[in-house]
């Protein structure tokens, strides 16, 4: 017979299925759900065979080191590996789900050619006026620079009448190369 536990979860609670528990003094634990799976106790799977050492009992130890072995590992290898692959992509420099796509593409820039051909600061366009999709940049820098133009948000930009009059049309061009951000 199971045991149903609530467990938090970060949209609210869920009931899990226990079976069986091992708890060791210093706060381990191992939870057999009743679906045959050795886990912690919000389902999450072990991250090491090493932690059914926790065990005491000889016979279910190594019944559950054989699960480990035909499904565990597996198991865990890829929720850890997923996992960290979301982490790394919250982590990132750009961060498009806390924005409203609408959001980025309202967002205005002016670009001024850089290098040997300086020149000046074109009015206020959206990205699709240069690029075929919107940058991941977009929205986020204040102010990032290519080999061959400069991008700085429009709202940014020291209001200069005189340079936004004498706004030039430049032709479109894809920026490649690396690139210098400023995000604040």
């Amino acid at each position: 017979m199971s045991q149903t536990l609530f467990v938090k979860t970060p949209t609210g609670q869920k009931a899990v299925q226990i079976l069986r528990t091992w708890l060791d003094a210093s706060g381990k634990s191992v939870y057999l759900h009743a679906n045959g799976r050795y886990a912690y106790k919000d389902g999450a799977p072990l991250k090491s065979k090493g932690e059914l050492d926790l065990i005491a009992d000889r016979g279910q130890r190594t019944l559950a080191q054989a699960w480990w072995d035909r499904y565990g590992e597996k198991e865990s290898i890829s929720y850890y590996a997923d996992l960290e692959a979301k982490q790394l992509e919250a982590a990132g420099d750009f961060r498009e789900s806390a924005m409203d796509l609408s959001d980025l593409d309202a967002i205005l820039y002016m670009r001024r050619p850089t290098g040997r051909k300086k020149g000046a600061v074109t009015k206020p366009h959206s990205w699709m006026e240069w690029f075929s999709r919107r940058p991941d940049w977009w929205g986020q820098a204040k102010r990032i620079d290519f080999a061959d133009y400069a991008y700085e948000m429009a709202e940014m930009q020291a209001e200069a009448p005189e340079e936004v009059a004498a706004a030039v049309t430049v032709p479109e061009a894809a920026t490649q190369g690396t690139a210098a951000v400023e995000v604040f």
